[in-house]
Order: C-alpha cells, then sequence, then structure tokens
C-alpha cells in the first residue's frame, strides 16, 4: 500500500461510489479514497471480483468498502443503484473498455459496444447520481476518462467517447452548479492487468519523448481523483486534471504496435 498522501478524515462523513472499483485503476481509487476516510462502495458487474476487493481494501485501509452490483449500460440497473444508494456524495466514473483496432477495421457491433459502454453508460450513472444529488445536498462526481485532444490511433472509438465525456461534464458543470461539481481526470500510460490483457506488449513502452518518461503509478491516478472530488478543489469544476506523465504534450501515442500502420511513404493526395 501507497502512504496516503493526504489526512485520513479528509473525507470522513461522505459515501463514495466508484464503477470497475474492483482491479486496476478502480481498485486504487477506492482505496485512495477509503484511506481518505470516505465510506466506499464498489460497484461493477461482476461479484466474484467485487467481493475480495472489497475485504481487501477495507483491512488495507480500516475503512467501510462495501460493494453493488451494476451494469452501466443497462439504465434499469443504473436507476436501481442509484435509488439503493441516494445519499451517495461521490462518485467517480471509471468503469470503461476498448479494444485496439483500426478504424477502417470496426464494424457496427464493435463501435456501438465501445459507445455504449464509455459514453451512454457514464451517462447513465452521471444523470441516475446527479438528480438524485440535485434533489438532495448536492455531490461531486469525477469521470476517468482517457488523453484526448491529440487524438487516440487505434482506439478512435474510445476516443470518440472520452471526448464526449470531457464536453458533457464541461456542459453539466454549468446546469448543475453549484450544487454539483463535475471534473475528470485523464491518465495516460498505467501498465494495469487490464492494459496487458488489452494492448500488444509493445504498446506503450517507447516513452522516450514523453516529459516524464515512465508509467505511472495507480496511486497517481487515486491521489488526483481524490483531491478532485474533496474540499481542496471546491472552487474547481468542469475541468480535466491529466495524469499522464505530459503525454498530452509531447510523446508517441498509439494503441497499436508500431508495425501496426503502413509507412507513410504514399504521395500526398490533395483534395
Amino acid at each position: 500500500m501507497t502512504a496516503s498522501v493526504f489526512a485520513p478524515d479528509l473525507l470522513a462523513g461522505k459515501k463514495a461510489l466508484v464503477t470497475g472499483g474492483g482491479s486496476g485503476l478502480g481498485r486504487a481509487i477506492a482505496t485512495g479514497l477509503a484511506s481518505a476516510g470516505a465510506d466506499v462502495v464498489l460497484a461493477a458487474r461482476r461479484e466474484e471480483i467485487l467481493a475480495p476487493a472489497a475485504n481487501e481494501i477495507a483491512e488495507e485501509t480500516g475503512g467501510s468498502v462495501t460493494y453493488d452490483l451494476v451494469d452501466i449500460r443497462d439504465l434499469a440497473t443504473v436507476e436501481a443503484l442509484a435509488g439503493r444508494h441516494s445519499d451517495t456524495d461521490i462518485l467517480v466514473n471509471n468503469a470503461g473498455g476498448q479494444f485496439p483496432q483500426k478504424a477502417r477495421d470496426y464494424s457496427p457491433n464493435g463501435w456501438r459496444s465501445v459507445i455504449d459502454l464509455n459514453l451512454t453508460g457514464t451517462w447513465n450513472m452521471t444523470q441516475a447520481f446527479g438528480n438524485t444529488m440535485l434533489s438532495g445536498n448536492g455531490g461531486t462526481i469525477c469521470q476517468i476518462i482517457a488523453i484526448v485532444g491529440r487524438g487516440l490511433p487505434g482506439i478512435a472509438h474510445s476516443g470518440a467517447a472520452r471526448a464526449g465525456v470531457l464536453e458533457l461534464s464541461r456542459t453539466l458543470a454549468f446546469e448543475w452548479g453549484p450544487k454539483v461539481r463535475i471534473n475528470c481526470v485523464a491518465p495516460g500510460a498505467f501498465h494495469t492487468d487490464g492494459w496487458e490483457a488489452t494492448y500488444d506488449e509493445e504498446v506503450g513502452q517507447d516513452m522516450s519523448g514523453v516529459p516524464l518518461p515512465y508509467p505511472g503509478r495507480p496511486s497517481d491516478v487515486a491521489n488526483s481523483v481524490v483531491f478532485m472530488v474533496s474540499p481542496a478543489s471546491a472552487y474547481i469544476t468542469g475541468e480535466v486534471l491529466y495524469v499522464d506523465g505530459g503525454h498530452a504534450l509531447q510523446g508517441p501515442i498509439s494503441a497499436l504496435p508500431p508495425d501496426g500502420y503502413p509507412e507513410r511513404n504514399e504521395a500526398p493526395v490533395h483534395r
């Protein structure tokens, strides 16, 4: 366990729900929130992952960590979850995923599956919990997206969805403030188990042009999320915090291995 940089009672009395909180960055975020004193609920589809994760995080942090089941693509299960946890103060929309492929090869179902998960699923959670916050005592929402703004070759579907979440969040910051703050955190290269299972082993290895040329630690994202949902960021809304070692500024960026694209030696086509 990485030592927390925050006071152990920073989020005392707050209830935080983290989607996709059973593994990877979601688990690190849940651990960070629990270490800062929040009561944490892990939410995802698979109980066999959530149950041991909740027990282990509770043992590690000494906090209250439970779990509940949801499929963020299924609005009925999302609304039921929001009803069971209407006292949530902090929502972290971390659940998502994609597969690497050239955009020209996407099938209609492949495109829809990624958009439904990353954009529509995030919207389902945001609206359901946002409505309970607006009707109650307010709250804070943090969306976990990706490096957007430079293009994401190899995962164009996910890039489109994540950019949509960013613009959605900026719009909601206007509509829902001051009662609900909403911000985004954009991780760069974090070689979690999910990363290793999704991408070719060569992807993300060349970081020679990145200002901080090494992968981040899951705790780096966790610390950023804790800051964004805490009173320390009380005057911040509608923003995106890049946790990427400067990757959004410079450095190779592709979800496909180096040989995944043809050589760019064709004559230009002027139209």
